[in-house]
C-alpha cells in the first residue's frame, strides 16, 4: 500500500441510513477504533492481514491514523474504504494539525503557546485549516482540542498540551477551536473527560487520581467541557483518569456509569459521541484484560472504543456481555445509531467520492495556512525574564557565541537543527554543546571549563512531554548546572523548549518560552532572540507568584523600515542641489544619509523633468541606478556564490569558455573582471551594430574580442567584463541574474522598489532618463537607459536595477552591519572586508573587487571626508553611493543628470561608470 501516485478515488456504494439491516455482530464492529498508518505494507505484511480482516470480515466502524506521508495516508485510507465492509469513520490525533504526523500538512504550535498569544481567534484560524486539511486527507474526526486545565506544574502528559492553567483562558481557546474544527466540516472532540490537568501522573502507564469535591470538581475542571457542550462539541473523549469525588470506587472515568452517563449524559446534556481514550494505556490494562476492559466502557457509556489491546477478544467479550444479558442490545443500537448518524453527516452513507491527489495537492499545506501557523508561534514567544536587557541578541556586538542543548531526550539536537542552523549562519561561528543524559560533577565542570572565555551563552532546554516518560521539567544535575553557569559572569539567554516549568527561576537572568520543540516554535525563538520580529507573548500560566499569568516582558522588533526620519538639515549640501537644479544639471535628485545605522536625512528635490507639471521628486520616487548595478547585483551575487564555492575568485574565464583563448585572455580571472583590470576594452556599441541582436551574439563578440592589455596590468573600468561576469553568474546558478539579486538581497533586504524592468504601474513614480535620438528615438521612461542592457532584454550586471536612495541605504546598512539585516545573515563579514579593500591590480590602481575607494592621490571622487576603507560607486545616469565603515556613515545621490540628454557632459562616461 501507500503508491507514489494515488490513483482518482471511485464513488462508493451507498447504504441505508438505518442501522436496522446490521447483525449483532456488525454493530459492535462499528463501536470499534482500530490503529493504521501512512506507511507502505507489502501484500505479506503482518498487519495488512489482519487489518483486511477486521474491515472486510469484522465490519470494524473506524481508524485512527497515525504517521506516514500525505501520499502514503491518502492513499491507504481510500484503499481501506474499499476494503471496509461498511464506510469508515476516520480519526487522527491532530492536536498540532496534520503537520504533527506528517509532513507537508500544517504544523502548529501547542495549545500553551497559542493561549500566549492571547488572541483566540488564532484558535479558531487553527481549527479552519485543521479541518480543510484534514477533511482532503479524507479524515473526519480531529481527537483534539485538549480541555484540561493545567493546574498541576508537574503533570507529565498535558502540559503544554494544555491552553491554561485558568478555567476561562481553557473555555475561550478550546471552544474557538471547536468552532474552527466545526464549522468546516470535521468533527472536534473534547478530551480527557472529565480532565486530566492536576495530577502528576501519566495515564499512559498508571491510572491517575484526581482529588476534590464535585462542587470544586465542577467550578473548576469541568468548566471547559461544559463550554465544549455549549458549543455544540459533536464528541467527548473519556480519560484514564480516577475521580473519588465524582465516583467513589475509584475506577476510570471512562468505566465508570457515574462519571460517563450520570455526569457527562443526564446532568450535562451532552448528546453527542463518547470514545475512550486509547483501551491499550496502563490506566486501564493494569485494572482489567482487554476483553473486560471494553465491556465496562460499554456499561459506563462509551459509544466507540478506541484501540483495543486485543480487537478480537473485544468483539468477542462485548457479544458474550450482550447475549449473556450483561449488556442490553438496546444499549448497543444507541451508541450505533449516534455513529451511523455521524457518518451520514460525513457523506459516508450516499457514495460521496474523496477528492482527487491533484485537489489535495492545492489545499494541504498551502503558504497561506503555513503561514498563519508561523504568526500563531511568533506571537506566542514570552520572554519571562531579561535582568539585564540582554534581548534582543546583537549578533555583531558577540565575538564568540556558545550553544548549550540541555535534554534527556536522545532527539533534542534534530528538534534545534534549524536553530542552529540559523545561529552559524547568523552569527558566523558557533561552539554548540548537546547534552542529554544526567551529568556528574565532574561532566559538569568540564562544560564550565568549555564554556570560560566565550562572551555569550545560549540555553536551550528540551523537555519532551511524551507517554510513558513521566518527566515535566529539567533534569536536577542539569539544574545544578545553570547555577554553575551563573558563577562564569557570562551574558546567558535560556530558552525553554516544551514545558516552561522550572526548578528554580533565580538561576536565570534572561529566560524565554516557546511552549513546543515543533519546527513552527523554534524558528519563532530564532526570530525573536535576534529581534526580528516584536515579541508580546504573555505566560499562560502561573509560574511563581511574580512570574504570574498574564506576565511577559515586551520587546519592539529591533529593526524597523526608517518610516521615522530625523530629518537632520544639511543647508549647505541641500544648497548645492538646488543650485544644479537651478543651473539644470538635473531636474531633480533624491538622498538619503545614515549615519550609526539612524536614517537622518531622505528626501527628494526638484521635479522628475524640467516641466512645471511634473511630479515633485519624493523620497518614494525611482531612479535608474545605472552602473550601482554592479554593486548591487553583479558584486554581492558573486560574493555568493565564492561562499558556496561555485566560484572562486581565482577561476579562469577560460573554466566556463574554452574558447576564450589567444592574447592573453586564458590568464584573466573572476578577481580581474571585478577589478576592471582583465585587458577587455571598456565599451561597445552593441546597440548600433546590425550583426548583434541577442544576448547571445553579444557574449560571443566579448568572448572574441581583441584585449587591449595584459591581464592585470591596467585599469580599464570595463562594462563588458561585468556583462562577462554576469554570464558566468547565470552559467554557474543556472538562474538569470535579475532572479538571484531578487532571492539573495533585494527580497531578504525587504527592497521592494528595486528591481530590473519595473512593470509598467511604477512608471509615474519612476524618473526619466534621456530622450534618445539614436537607437529607441523616444523618451526613456521607465525602461532601462543603458542600451547595451536594454538589447539584453534589461538585464545585466553591469546596469538596468532600479531603486531608491531610502532602499539603496538599506543594503548598505546591511554592509556597514558586517552582512547582517535584521537578525540575519545575508553575507559573510570576512567576504565584505576582502571585497572592499583595494587590491592594487595594477599596483597604482584604487580599485576594491566591484566596488571603487577614496583615491589616495590627487581628486577623489569619493570627495574628501571620506576615510581610508571607504568604498563607493558612480553610476552614468547621476547616481552615487558611498559608504565609510568607520564612522558609520552611508550617503546615496540618485539623479537623472542625463535628462533630457546626456549633451554637454562627454568626458563624464569615465565618471560616472
Amino acid at each position: 500500500m501507500a503508491c507514489a501516485l494515488p490513483p482518482n478515488p471511485a464513488p462508493r456504494t451507498q447504504y441505508p441510513e438505518t442501522i436496522s439491516h446490521l447483525t449483532l455482530e456488525e454493530k459492535i464492529a462499528q463501536m470499534v477504533m482500530v490503529r493504521i498508518r501512512g506507511d507502505y505494507y507489502s501484500s505479506e505484511h503482518w498487519y495488512r492481514k489482519k487489518l483486511q480482516k477486521y474491515l472486510s470480515v469484522d465490519g470494524i466502524g473506524g481508524v485512527i491514523s497515525f504517521g506516514g506521508s500525505i501520499h502514503g495516508s491518502y492513499y491507504n485510507i481510500q484503499q481501506f474504504q474499499k476494503w471496509a465492509k461498511y464506510p469508515l469513520l476516520v480519526a487522527a490525533d491532530y492536536e498540532r494539525g496534520l503537520g504533527q504526523w506528517m509532513g507537508g500538512g500544517t504544523l502548529f504550535p501547542s495549545n500553551m503557546a497559542m493561549a500566549a498569544t492571547g488572541d483566540s481567534s488564532l484558535a479558531y484560524d487553527q481549527g479552519r485549516i485543521t479541518a480543510v486539511e484534514a477533511r482532503a486527507l479524507g479524515v473526519h474526526i480531529t481527537f483534539s482540542p485538549v480541555m484540561d486545565i493545567n493546574n498541576n506544574p508537574d503533570n507529565p502528559i498535558i502540559n503544554f498540551r494544555a491552553y491554561s492553567d485558568n478555567a476561562e483562558t481553557v473555555s475561550k481557546f478550546g471552544t474557538e477551536f471547536i468552532r474552527g474544527v466545526q464549522d468546516n466540516g470535521l468533527v472536534a472532540c473534547a478530551k480527557h473527560f472529565p480532565g486530566h490537568g492536576n495530577t502528576s501522573t501519566d495515564s499512559h502507564s498508571s491510572l491517575p487520581s484526581i482529588a476534590g469535591s464535585k462542587t470544586e470538581l465542577m467550578n473548576l475542571e469541568l468548566k471547559p467541557f461544559k463550554a465544549a457542550i455549549n458549543a455544540d462539541v459533536e464528541m467527548m473523549m473519556a480519560g484514564h483518569i480516577a475521580l473519588p469525588g465524582l465516583d467513589g470506587s475509584g475506577i476510570p472515568a471512562s468505566h465508570s456509569h457515574a462519571i460517563s452517563t450520570e455526569l457527562l449524559r443526564n446532568e450535562l446534556g451532552f448528546d453527542g459521541i463518547i470514545v475512550t481514550d486509547g483501551m491499550e494505556m496502563g490506566g486501564l490494562t493494569k485494572s482489567a484484560w482487554a476483553g473486560e476492559s471494553a465491556v465496562r466502557a460499554i456499561e459506563a457509556g462509551a459509544d466507540i472504543l478506541l484501540l483495543p489491546m486485543d480487537v478480537e477478544q473485544t468483539l468477542k467479550s462485548v457479544l458474550s456481555a450482550v447475549k449473556s444479558g450483561r449488556i442490553n442490545e438496546k444499549r448497543i443500537n444507541q451508541s450505533v445509531q449516534r455513529i451511523w448518524k455521524m457518518k451520514s453527516k460525513m457523506g459516508l452513507l450516499n457514495g460521496a467520492a474523496q477528492i482527487p491527489f491533484s485537489e489535495l495537492e492545492t489545499i494541504i499545506g498551502k503558504t497561506e495556512n503555513t503561514a498563519k501557523a508561523k504568526e500563531i508561534a511568533q506571537k506566542s514567544i514570552t520572554i519571562v525574564k531579561d535582568e539585564n536587557h540582554q534581548l534582543p541578541l546583537i549578533p555583531e556586538k558577540i565575538d564568540s557565541l556558545a550553544h548549550l542543548i540541555l535534554s534527556l531526550d536522545e532527539g533534542a539536537g534534530g528538534y534545534l537543527k534549524s536553530l542552529s542552523r540559523d545561529l552559524n549562519k547568523t552569527h558566523g561561528s558557533v561552539a554548540e554543546m548537546l547534552i542529554n543524559n544526567p551529568l556528574s560533577k565532574l561532566g559538569r565542570k568540564d562544560i564550565l571549563n568549555q564554556l570560560k572565555g566565550v562572551d555569550q551563552i545560549l540555553v536551550s532546554l528540551v523537555v519532551r512531554i511524551r507517554m510513558d516518560k513521566g518527566i515535566a521539567s529539567i533534569d536536577s544535575t542539569h539544574s545544578l548546572l545553570l547555577s554553575e553557569l551563573r558563577q562564569l559572569d557570562i551574558p546567558i539567554v535560556t530558552v525553554s523548549y516544551g514545558s516552561p516549568y522550572l526548578p528554580d527561576y533565580d538561576l536565570l537572568e534572561t529566560y524565554v518560552c516557546a511552549y513546543g520543540y515543533g519546527s513552527v516554535s523554534v524558528q519563532a525563538v530564532s526570530e525573536a532572540i535576534w529581534g526580528r520580529v516584536k515579541v508580546d507573548g504573555k505566560l499562560p500560566v502561573s509560574l511563581t507568584p511574580q512570574l504570574d499569568r498574564g506576565f511577559g516582558i515586551p520587546k519592539k522588533k529591533r529593526f524597523n523600515d526608517w518610516g521615522e526620519v530625523q530629518q537632520v538639515e544639511f543647508l549647505n549640501a541641500w544648497s548645492v542641489i538646488d543650485s544644479a537644479i537651478e543651473n539644470r544639471i538635473f531636474p531633480g535628485a533624491q538622498v538619503a544619509v545614515v549615519h550609526k545605522g539612524k536614517l537622518i536625512a531622505s528626501r527628494g528635490f526638484g521635479r522628475h523633468t524640467y516641466d512645471n507639471s511634473s511630479p515633485p521628486v519624493k523620497q518614494e520616487s525611482i531612479y535608474d541606478i545605472a552602473s550601482l548595478t554592479k554593486v548591487l547585483s553583479a558584486t554581492p551575487i558573486t560574493m555568493k556564490l565564492i561562499a558556496q564555492k561555485k566560484l572562486s575568485l581565482e577561476h579562469t574565464v577560460q573554466q566556463f569558455y574554452p574558447q576564450f583563448t589567444g592574447n592573453g585572455k586564458e590568464d584573466i580571472t573572476i578577481r580581474h573582471l571585478l577589478t576592471h583590470s582583465s585587458g577587455l576594452p571598456g565599451y561597445y556599441q552593441f546597440f548600433l551594430d546590425d550583426q548583434i541582436s541577442t544576448k547571445e551574439d553579444v557574449l560571443d563578440y566579448i568572448l572574441n574580442v581583441k584585449l587591449h592589455s595584459e591581464p592585470g596590468s591596467h585599469y580599464e573600468y570595463s562594462d563588458l567584463g561585468f556583462i562577462l561576469l554576469t554570464s558566468i553568474i547565470e552559467k554557474v546558478a543556472n538562474r538569470s541574474i535579475d532572479r538571484l539579486a531578487h532571492s539573495y538581497f533585494f527580497g531578504p533586504l525587504g527592497m521592494h522598489h528595486t528591481r530590473y524592468n519595473p512593470p509598467l504601474e511604477w512608471k509615474r513614480k519612476v524618473a526619466p532618463t534621456e530622450i534618445d535620438s539614436i537607437y529607441r528615438n523616444r523618451l526613456i521612461h521607465g525602461e532601462v537607459h543603458d542600451e547595451n542592457t536594454h538589447l539584453m532584454g534589461g538585464v545585466s550586471g553591469h546596469a538596468g536595477v532600479f531603486s531608491t536612495a531610502k532602499e539603496i541605504a538599506r543594503y548598505a546598512q546591511m554592509l556597514v552591519d558586517g552582512g547582517i539585516w535584521e537578525g540575519r545573515r545575508i553575507l559573510k563579514k570576512s567576504q565584505i572586508q576582502e571585497f572592499t579593500k583595494v587590491q592594487h591590480i595594477p599596483q597604482d590602481s584604487d580599485l576594491a573587487l566591484g566596488w571603487d575607494t577614496p583615491s589616495q592621490s590627487g581628486k577623489s571622487i569619493a570627495g574628501d571626508y571620506f576615510t581610508p576603507g571607504s568604498f563607493g560607486h558612480l553610476g552614468f545616469t547621476g547616481t552615487s553611493l558611498w559608504i565609510d565603515p568607520n564612522k558609520e556613515i552611508i550617503i546615496v545621490l540618485l539623479t537623472n543628470r542625463v535628462h533630457p540628454s546626456r549633451k554637454g557632459d562627454e568626458g563624464s562616461k569615465e565618471m560616472y561608470g
